[in-house]
């Protein structure tokens, strides 16, 4: 009996003694989140639309005389240059009128001396009276008609000549025969196409411009041009005209931009992307994109303070790369969560682990 009143009063004893059992003052452990810094930089508001190669020129080249075929010198995809010989027509028959009429013309010309000699012999004898001066004067009216026959006969010649030339088609200017249009053993009439010709350096990319941006370009800005079947290449290129006319369906206009191309690396009809700037340089405030919360309420971000997360509602403005402008209550200098930061809630106790360098390079 005694033992078991001693065990009674050890069991009860603590419960005497003022002591207080610990109490869990931790609560949830806190969030883990990787911060970025809030900056304030120089910015161009950029934009990237969708445009189309085209060539410089493009040039259907004809026949200036009607003949036969007889050369093709050029096929589709050649690479020609200026004043390159590109087809050959039949000019036999011409050529032989070529050497009846010189021939014609060293007669005349045979013809044009006699004459000027009997007119020098007349004048002569004319001025000591031995002769009449309608004898003179006949003298005189053969020869100036045997010069102008010299003349005419002359004119002639350079017209066969003329058109013996215009039985080779030469290229016009340097460029790609893209299409072939005749055949050697085919008849051209005059004007029939032979082939047509493209001038691809430098080439233009034709860019429709939506209408809230075409006043903030102008002529001789610069752009970048990037094409899908060009992958890891970015090309520079100058807008060369703003063509003044809107497409009524798009409400956009036409934008040309031109760029060097030497290789003809770049073919028409490629699709390009070019990013133009369309404002004036200002100063904004830049976060990571991955820093902002989109809900209902709209778009926020938690900035880090403390080691608490207090949200801000923020505004967005135009992307830069992986970085984003935003108008709200964030200075430069702050830190704001970029991972962890959708499972946050207003007043959470949060610890920074760490963070990737995410501080955006100038934008120039």
């Amino acid at each position: 009996m005694i033992s078991l009143l001693i065990i009674l009063l050890i069991l009860i004893a603590p419960n005497f003694s003022g002591a207080q059992p610990p109490k869990n003052r931790g609560g949830p452990p806190p969030a883990l989140v990787q911060v970025a810094t809030v900056v304030e930089r120089m910015v161009v508001t950029r934009v990237t639309l969708v445009g189309t190669a085209e060539p410089l020129s493009e040039t259907i080249v004809a026949a200036e005389e009607a003949g036969l075929v007889r050369k093709m010198l050029v096929d589709e995809g050649d690479k020609v240059k200026q004043n390159q010989t590109l087809c050959v027509q039949d000019a036999s028959q011409l050529r032989l009128k070529v050497e009846a009429a010189r021939a014609i013309v060293a007669e005349a010309v045979a013809n044009q001396t006699r004459a000027e000699r009997e007119w020098e012999r007349l004048k002569r004898l004319y001025s000591i009276k031995s002769v009449s001066k309608k004898a003179y004067e006949d003298a005189q009216f053969a020869a100036e008609a045997a010069l102008k026959r010299v003349a005419r006969l002359q004119v002639e010649l350079y017209t066969l000549l003329d058109q013996v030339k215009k039985k080779v088609v030469y290229a016009p200017v340097s460029g790609t025969v893209v299409e072939r249009h005749t055949l050697v053993g085919q008849w051209l009439s005059k004007g029939d196409p032979v082939v047509t010709l493209t001038v691809l350096n430098p080439i233009r990319v034709m860019v429709p411009v939506p209408e809230r941006y075409v006043s903030r370009i102008n002529k001789g800005d610069s752009s970048q041009v990037i094409f899908d079947a060009l992958p890891g290449r970015t090309f520079k290129g100058v807008i060369d005209a703003i063509i003044p006319k809107a497409d009524r369906a798009g409400r956009t206009f036409p934008v040309r931009i031109e760029i060097p191309n030497p290789k003809g690396t770049i073919k028409a009809g490629m699709l390009g992307r070019a990013t133009l700037a369309v404002g004036h340089p200002h100063k904004a405030i830049l976060i990571p994109k991955d820093a902002l919360v989109l809900s209902g309420a709209g778009k926020s971000v938690y900035r880090i303070n403390d080691q608490t997360a207090h949200l801000v509602q923020v505004k967005t403005g135009p992307a830069h790369g992986a970085f984003i402008e935003v108008e709200g209550n964030l200075k430069a200098g702050q830190r704001v969560a970029i991972r962890g930061n959708e499972r946050l809630r207003p007043g959470w106790r949060v610890k920074v682990v760490d963070s990737p360098d995410s501080t955006p390079k100038p934008v120039r």
